[in-house]
């Protein structure tokens, strides 16, 4: 039997609805991140589903620049039109909306965040198909809800709840950040500039508007990976975003010869940066996510965070952790969370057997 979503899409399709779905994403890049599976698998049945009835969904991104900005430069047949709010501009009216969609809805909503106003949009002009998350209590608006914020599994697994109602299934499918799909081909430019002649190198993505989720001491241990990683042939770029910059300036003034990129990337530069990589190592911040989407060794650093509801989710990803009580009798920064227990070496030595295992990306430099 056809899922329920499934049928109503065919059948309003037939009546004439707009073939467009629009995607609310959440507001973080990392929870962004955990939806983009359910959407690859969403449009792979959907778009299927269309063809068959002689049309060709346009898929429309709503979201905030910190994550949705991922869609800046993405390939039209994935994401046809990105609406993306910065600084209070580019918000959706919702009465503008039910206004603009009341005799030409579109086929779907599906609101992937708390934001109410696209859900309140989609109930006022009946739009055939509204899912979203309950989490703010407005299962009213919705077809279809899911819960977000629900311990005991990892934030990528509970978009399963609302995938099933909509296409009869739970498993999703991973969708790989590529510059071929999201752009960001620019970035590879910014590295010559800055620089990189085309030899392997390893992204370190160090920073987080989270202090307990650093790596302390930072001017230390960074520094420290950076020349293991350097003396095995590496070039090393530090990622981050512009809250970033000052320490990034530093950390590369200690490492003389690698390349400082931070805030200098959008987000698609970014993942471009990581995709071709020899692989990442970060923190618990964004850029995990997108690196290990891109399918090259993630190493990340994990300090509080309950990395399973929401670690990194790749084919070579790893999450690293170290004890959570003092095990050396001079503890450096033992006022910081856990992760500074890690040493550079144990950092360094579980990265490389982590990059045993992924198929060759570049060259690998002579050991």
């Amino acid at each position: 039997m056809a899922a329920v979503g499934t049928e109503v899409l065919r059948k309003a399709l037939k009546q004439g609805a707009n073939p467009e779905v629009w995607i609310r994403f959440p507001r973080q890049l990392g929870d962004l991140m955990f939806s983009l599976p359910f959407v690859n698998t969403l449009q792979t049945e959907w778009n299927q589903a269309a063809r068959e009835e002689g049309a060709t969904l346009r898929w429309i991104a709503v979201g905030h620049d910190i994550g949705a900005s991922l869609f800046a430069e993405t390939d039209p047949a994935f994401i046809s039109e990105s609406r993306i709010e910065s600084r209070g501009e580019g918000k959706q009216d919702p009465m503008a909306l039910a206004r603009l969609w009341r005799n030409h809805p579109p086929v779907a909503v599906v609101n992937l965040s708390q934001s109410v106003r696209l859900g309140l949009a989609a109930w006022l002009a009946r739009v055939p198909i509204r899912a979203g998350d309950n989490d703010n209590h407005l299962r009213f608006l919705y077809h279809h809800t899911f819960n977000y914020r629900t311990p005991g599994k990892h934030l990528a697994n509970r978009f399963e709840d609302l995938l099933e109602p909509l296409i009869g299934r739970r498993t999703m499918q991973l969708l790989p950040v590529t510059p071929e799909r999201f752009g960001g081909g620019s970035g590879m430019d910014l590295l010559r500039e800055l620089g990189w002649g085309g030899e392997p190198y390893i992204a370190l993505a160090f920073g987080t508007r989270v202090d307990i989720k650093r790596w302390f001491p930072e001017e230390e241990k960074w520094p420290e990976l950076a020349r293991i990683f350097m003396e095995r042939g590496f070039r090393i770029v530090w990622l981050g975003g512009p809250d970033e910059a000052p320490l990034g300036a530093r950390l590369a003034e200690r490492v003389p010869g690698s390349l400082d990129a931070t805030g200098r990337t959008t987000i698609p530069e970014a993942c471009a940066i990581q995709y071709h990589a020899f692989g990442t190592v970060t923190v618990d911040t964004g850029l995990a996510h997108t690196s290990a989407a891109t399918g090259r060794p993630t190493l990340a650093i994990f300090g509080p965070t309950f990395d399973a509801a929401c670690g990194p989710q790749g084919p070579y990803a790893l999450v690293l952790r170290s004890p959570v009580v003092d095990v050396d009798p001079d503890p450096v920064g033992a006022s910081c969370n856990g992760s500074h227990r890690l040493s550079a070496q144990r950092v360094a030595r579980l990265f490389f057997a982590l990059a045993e295992e992924a198929p060759a990306q570049a060259a690998r430099p002579s050991a």
